[in-house]
């Protein structure tokens, strides 16, 4: 064998593996990569490095072959994966390497994020799982959002933010194959995370000779949820030089507390309001490219460094970076065949570098990980933000056209469909079927899988489909979940989005198996369960932002009910009251709002699945199982009420109208109440703007926001009636598409009106001397004085007629404390000594006495609890069935369906 050679375990496929192979043949060595798939490595080509075929997750196995090559110099990975195995290689042949048993608890997230806590390091809150029973019990304790996943997994792949439990059932399912499907690997434990709130970075670390050095803070830019692919990096971080001098130590920390003693560690944590949450470790040089990125602003060669720090050579700690970098990825919009990919700009000065990651003709497949890039830009430049630019317009030349996979001829049938392709005029077309988003039809989507989850399991238990077909569809469907649905994204859909997402299964799992999907169900039925499921989770998410603005009433209330305050009636200020008793008030009433949502919601029992087009079916289902596999009660009784009614939707939109109606008599109260005029309340600046002109002005406009919300709640009730009145009694596009469709909308509009709400009421601020001075003149005491000389004796109405007429010759010239004094003249003993012996004296009926404010707030509080706790019942009786249902098509996948 060759002297000088140097040998790499694996290697990453789209980050430096690649460079650090063809610098170790520039730095006078012999690559050698030792894998037990070269096809995973499309660049060995043209790296020049010699392949060695061999079992990577046996070390004893490299060893061996690593033992015949003479003068070897280092041992290293640039995976993930395999840098444990690298590692126990390098330590048995006395090459230089991190601590075996340091990687392997640092590779597995479960034991770094224990051991982290252990060392009284900010970690999320995690939860180890491994079946579903697991992922049950972890949510019981868990609030949303979460982020699911792999313990030992890479690249962000497996990784989805979840906001519920369907999503996170998925996820989970998702997370245990993903590394099966890239590396071979099976990942049986998942972790559940809280979800850390803030902006992302990284820092990269170098362990030497018992020191930690910081090779720079880079700030990270993430995709959307709930992916987190990692689209871009900044360096240095935007940061002031202090904070990211106390960032690199705390990072250092945590590479200490895990014992990794030797090579790089790439360290990623998330600035929270209480400080910096680390996130992970990885014992590994970063991903990513930004090895690349640094290399540039650095003027060192990474991938060099690393070469010969593993060759043996000592560290030398860099000095301060002599440039700005950043790197920006663009990443595929959509699964299919890349027709095009090219650069349209050259590179410069500011652009030293960008590279293809895929080819034109590859097959690409959305992901929701470093797979989905195709390209990358490096910026270089004094600025930050001005190497940034450089990169963004570089890859803003992309060309990039991709064709989607298993698109029909226009005379063919739609995959899996028995129906004749119909071809949309183009200007229908766009008004009526416009292509797939996502961002919109995502909810859709997931309520269709689940849907066809519920109806493939209960026409397999019955014989109806073979169990093979139906696990076949089943994977599939988990990979479109999985996915995020995203190979539909910009897909075309001109017999709608069901027929489109059916062509996709077909093209997934064979059209022979996918026919079988659409067996004893029609649109019909499949569009009146979706938008029950619609309405059921608007109706749901409504009570739960009650429940958050009920929670601070009830605060508010608690804090404000020693105060005493005007209580108007007609804009006139009527009697003492307290800001305690208003808002308990408003707490009384939403919550019966709250609890008319509740009843709609447990009146939601009937599910329209078996009803077919609406004249039922001739096979022999059992629309039970179905119903109670998506969480429903019963099966429809009528098969044409089932797919005819939208009471249940109509009703629904009256009580959101209801809510958004006392919502809005809120604001108008507290938009009142904000004035010069009144000044009882203040509104904070970050919740208020100013004018573009008056430059004194403070304008309380998140309480238009409010008010303006309930026009849009009562249109969409308007809408949806007015749609439904004339359509006929069954299937029509009247009710069930313009009938539902407002659902989304009065759900949108009133979750805002509700969050604005609480946000004005938790930090709103209470004028008390405006308040009382209100109240200076006594006026609003003689309700009291009235009834106190009733019950001296005088009939209430001759007492009102008095005071009446006392008030009525009031000096309105004199000051406020004259007119209270030449009431008390006149009113001897029976007008109380001050707004708040007043107030007290008010304890019966309700009214806003202490004692009577108490006991109110004690009956608000067990109400509230047991409001949020039959909340929390229903969504717990929907979870179950979701568990349930996906434990039923696990069964159905791995071949163990119960007789």
């Amino acid at each position: 064998m060759d002297q000088n050679s140097f040998l790499f375990v694996e290697s990453n496929t789209t980050g430096t593996g690649e460079l650090l192979m063809k610098r170790a043949r520039v730095l006078g060595f012999e690559p050698y990569l030792v894998t037990r798939n070269p096809s995973r490595y499309p660049f060995l080509k043209v790296c020049g490095a010699r392949v060695i075929e061999a079992e990577t997750r046996n070390p004893d196995e490299i060893i061996r072959f690593a033992a015949k090559l003479t003068g070897l110099a280092g041992i290293f990975s640039s995976s993930d994966y395999f840098v444990e195995s690298a590692s126990r290689v390098a330590k048995a042949i006395g090459l230089p390497a991190a601590r075996p048993e340091a990687i392997a608890n640092c590779r597995n997230k479960w034991k770094q994020v224990t051991e982290l806590q252990r060392q009284c390091i900010s970690v999320p809150e995690t939860r180890l799982v491994s079946s579903i029973r697991d992922v049950e019990k972890a949510l019981v304790q868990t609030i949303f959002p979460v982020v699911v996943k792999p313990v030992s997994g890479s690249g962000s792949s497996g990784v989805r933010l979840c906001e519920n439990t369907s999503e996170v059932v998925e996820a989970f399912e998702g997370a245990k194959r993903v590394l099966l499907d890239q590396v071979d690997l099976r990942s049986p434990e998942i972790l559940i995370q809280q979800y850390v709130e803030g902006q992302e970075y990284s820092a990269e670390i170098i362990a030497y000779n018992g020191s930690l050095h910081c090779l720079g803070i880079i700030a990270k830019h993430k995709g959307a949820a709930p992916c987190f692919v990692e689209i871009g990096h900044d360096f240095p971080a935007p940061l002031p030089e202090p904070s990211r001098h106390e960032l690199a130590s705390f990072a250092a920390g945590a590479v200490s507390a895990l014992g990794l003693d030797f090579g790089p560690a790439h360290v990623e944590f998330v600035i929270t309001e209480s400080g910096p949450v680390i996130i992970e470790v990885n014992p590994r040089l970063a991903g990513g490219m930004i090895p690349v990125m640094l290399s540039h602003a650095l003027g060192t060669s990474i991938p060099d460094m690393m070469i010969k720090l593993y060759s043996g050579e000592a560290f030398v700690p860099l000095r301060a970076s002599k440039k700005s970098a950043a790197i920006r990825f663009k990443l595929a919009h959509r699964s299919g065949k890349i027709k095009r990919l090219v650069f349209f700009k050259t590179l410069g000065p500011n652009t030293p570098e960008a590279g293809l990651l895929k080819s034109e003709g590859e097959d690409i497949q959305i992901n929701g990980d470093f797979r989905d890039r195709v390209a990358y830009a490096v910026g270089v430049a004094d600025e930050v933000n001005m190497a940034a630019s450089a990169a963004e317009r570089m890859i803003d030349s992309i060309m990039l056209d991709i064709e989607t996979l298993a698109r029909k001829p226009d005379n063919s049938r739609d995959a899996g469909s028995s129906e004749p392709t119909w071809t949309l005029h183009p200007e229908a077309m766009k008004l009526l079927a416009p292509p797939i988003e996502i961002s919109r039809d995502g909810r859709v989507l997931q309520f269709q899988a689940a849907i066809d989850e519920a109806h493939l399991v209960m026409l397999a238990d019955h014989g109806l489909v073979g169990q093979a077909v139906a696990a076949d569809l089943l994977t599939s469907i988990l990979d479109l979940q999985g996915e995020g649905f995203k190979s539909l994204d910009g897909r075309d859909a001109p017999r709608g989005l069901y027929l489109a997402y059916e062509a996709e299964l077909a093209a997934r799992a064979g059209e022979d198996r996918a026919g079988w999907l659409h067996l004893a169900r029609s649109r019909n039925d499949l569009n009146a369960t979706i938008s029950l499921l619609v309405l059921r989770e608007a109706v749901c998410s409504v009570s739960r932002e009650i429940g958050i603005a009920q929670d601070a009433l009830l605060q508010r209330a608690e804090e404000a009910s020693n105060l005493v305050a005007p209580l108007y009636s007609q804009y006139q200020i009527a009697l003492p009251g307290s800001p305690g008793h208003y808002l308990l008030g408003v707490f009384f009433a939403l919550a019966r709002e709250r609890q008319r949502l509740h009843c709609l919601l447990e009146e939601i029992r009937s599910c329209p699945m078996g009803a077919g087009a609406g004249g039922g079916t001739s096979m022999p289902i059992d629309p039970l199982e179905t119903a109670s596999l998506l969480g429903f009660e019963l099966p429809s009784f009528n098969s044409l009420d089932a797919v005819a009614s939208r009471d249940l939707h109509l009703n629904g939109l009256s009580l959101f109208t209801s809510v958004s109606i006392l919502l809005s008599r809120v604001a108008q109260d507290l938009q009142v109440w904000t004035t010069r005029e009144f000044a009882l309340i203040d509104v904070p600046r970050n919740l208020a703007g100013g004018s573009s002109m008056l430059p004194q002005k403070k304008n309380p406009y998140l309480l238009e926001h409010i008010k303006g919300s309930a026009s849009t709640v009562m249109g969409a009730y308007v809408s949806a009636a007015s749609a439904t009145c004339k359509a006929p009694f069954s299937n029509s596009i009247e009710s069930s598409n313009y009938g539902c469709s407002p659902i989304s909308l009065a759900e949108g509009a009133l979750k805002r009106a509700i969050i604005l709400t609480s946000l004005i009421v938790k930090f709103m601020s209470f004028n008390v001397s405006a308040m009382l001075e209100n109240l200076e003149d006594g006026l609003a005491m003689t309700t009291v004085a009235a009834e106190r000389m009733a019950v001296r004796g005088v009939p209430f109405r001759s007492a009102h007629t008095q005071i009446g007429e006392i008030a009525a010759r009031l000096s309105q010239d004199s000051c406020l404390a004259n007119r209270r004094g030449e009431l008390a003249c006149h009113l001897g003993g029976v007008l109380p000594a001050s707004p708040e012996e007043c107030r007290e004296a008010l304890e019966f009926g309700g009214g806003p006495a202490k004692a009577s404010t108490d006991a109110q707030l004690s009956v608000a509080r067990s109400l509230f609890r047991e409001t949020q706790l039959k909340c929390a019942e229903i969504r717990e009786r929907w979870a179950s069935a979701e568990m349930y249902r996906k434990r039923r098509v696990k069964e159905l996948i791995d071949g163990r369906l119960s007789p």
